[in-house]
């Protein structure tokens, strides 16, 4: 109980330093008895003069900087959740970029040797000083011997103690936010649903194997799309501690004077970051959720390197539907196809109107059609669909506002490469063409043998089913004098209908 007590004390102390106290009190009915208690708790603090001009989402993001991990992870899960916090509040969180002092070289070599069980020199050769640090972890470059190649790699390794600071800080923001929830002003923003969802995210970049296996399904969802690269995976040099990863060679993307000095096609890698998004997103399913330019390097043919595959997004079939139809409809402005569609795959209650649908979809499109292309902006569009979509009781699933977050973040990096990028003129070709393959004969034979092989597995052995089925025949038909031929003709039924499934399946799989 005093340690929690000191950890609010803590937190108070810092939100009084970057004046968030005001903001919360805004919105508590006992303000009076709030401000004295929140004033005493916090006597020696003076506000930060320096962040005085920040807007209040800038302020809150560099209080939970210096709050610590948690708090940093927690900031950047709720910048995914604008129908929580606010759009301009969740944009203002993205600045959560994690960066904190390195710890020593030394204790890296330690936490290898450990992992590894031997001396530094027989995992990795020349390994460097800490090239980058964030909450959870921090890189190093090595060298490697891979198959009698000396290879460059980079190295992630997890803080000392992070899984200990990360429990003691997570169990204190549960023992919080149940405090909390016992007040109607905080009702609305759900905070121990949050707090559940930064465990089960953080619990993933707690081990590092799991990085891993997302980047190696993105290289092979990718490895065709040569305008985007995802490194090598070292399966051999990675524990749950550390991640080995091919070394990434290019400039990054938010060097732009570097880039132009060096005559990059930055244009074409403001298309190549749309296109790839959307590849990611409606054509897999799987999409990186942290393009920010952190993230991202470019080399001479405007081609995209991504690293850091911490968080990652993921949609199911549903959705990208949604979402390529969505996109498409504005682009065509058939506003009310596209609401015919949504209300046929249930994604709005068939006691709504798909003419008042198409309405709300028209009072966004509408607008956007005589702007400028450098004047529109997709994510906000998204915005403003997914508030209407709340009236016509459509419920959106958190990877859909995870996807509207990162949206804005790709179409924010495009603009800064190329102010005058037409998203719509990028994305158009991309979605018909998927729409294409998705609605394509060859699509709906692939969705049918699919159905079929699934009958197929779960129907038993085919002579012992047939056996087990006349029985069963036999047991009903008892009794009746004319059983006999209506017996004859259901094993003939069982066995026709088994043999027809199973030669559609064969056919189905060899077109």
């Amino acid at each position: 109980m005093i340690n929690n007590f000191f950890f609010l004390l803590k937190i108070i102390r810092i939100f009084k330093a970057h004046d968030i106290l005001r903001l919360i009190g805004q919105n508590v009915r006992y303000r009076i008895i709030y401000t004295i208690i929140t004033q005493l708790l916090s006597i020696g603090v003076s506000k930060n003069k320096e962040l005085m001009n920040d807007s209040d989402g800038v302020r809150v993001a560099k209080a939970l900087n210096e709050l610590g991990p948690s708090f940093v992870k927690l900031g950047q899960l709720i910048s995914t959740r604008p129908d929580i916090v606010g759009n301009t509040i969740a944009d203002d969180l993205s600045i959560l970029r994690d960066n904190l002092p390195p710890f020593s070289k030394d204790i890296a070599i330690k936490i290898v040797e450990s992992e590894f069980g031997t001396t530094i020199d027989k995992v990795f050769t020349d390994f460097s000083e800490p090239i980058a640090a964030a909450s959870i972890a921090q890189v190093h470059f090595a060298k490697i011997n891979n198959n009698g190649v000396e290879t460059e790699v980079a190295v992630k390794i997890l803080r000392p103690q992070i899984e200990k600071i990360i429990e003691q800080e997570m169990s204190r923001l549960e023992w919080l936010t149940s405090f909390l929830e016992n007040f109607k002003e905080f009702e609305r923003l759900r905070p121990n649903s949050i707090i559940k969802k930064a465990k089960e995210v953080i619990k993933f970049e707690l081990d590092l194997r799991y990085e891993a296996a997302a980047a190696s399904e993105l290289r092979e969802n990718t490895q065709l799309d040569g305008s985007f690269y995802v490194p090598l995976v070292y399966w051999e040099k990675i524990t749950q501690k550390i991640l080995t990863m091919e070394k990434i060679n290019g400039i990054p993307a938010d060097k732009i004077e570097k880039l132009n000095e060096n005559n990059y096609d930055i244009k074409k890698s403001a298309e190549n970051l749309i296109v790839n998004f959307l590849r990611q997103s409606i054509r897999d399913g799987y999409f990186h959720a942290d393009l920010h330019q952190g993230n991202l390097f470019l080399n001479k043919n405007g081609n995209l390197l991504a690293v850091d595959f911490g968080i990652m997004g993921r949609l199911d079939k549903k959705n990208r539907s949604y979402l390529a139809e969505i996109i498409y409809g504005f682009i065509k402005q058939d506003y009310y196809l596209i609401a015919k569609i949504h209300q046929e795959a249930g994604l709005i209650d068939k006691s709504q109107s798909t003419e008042d649908f198409s309405q709300a979809l028209r009072s966004i499109g509408e607008p956007i059609i005589n702007q400028k292309a450098k004047n529109i902006s997709m994510g906000n569009v998204l915005i403003q669909l997914f508030d209407i979509t709340e009236q016509f009781n459509m419920f959106l699933q958190p990877q859909l506002l995870l996807l509207q977050k990162t949206m804005i973040t790709v179409e924010g990096v495009a603009r800064k490469l190329d102010p005058e990028i037409n998203f719509w003129e990028v994305s158009k070709p991309e979605i018909e063409t998927w729409l294409k393959d998705e609605l394509g004969i060859k699509n709906r034979l692939k969705q049918t043998q699919e159905t079929l092989q699934s009958i197929a597995r779960k129907m038993p052995d085919i002579p012992d089913f047939i056996s087990r089925a006349d029985q069963a025949f036999n047991i009903i038909t008892e009794g009746n004098s004319d059983n006999t031929p209506r017996k004859t003709n259901r094993k003939y039924f069982i066995i026709g209908g088994t043999v027809l499934i199973s030669s559609l399946a064969l056919i189905i799989s060899l077109i």
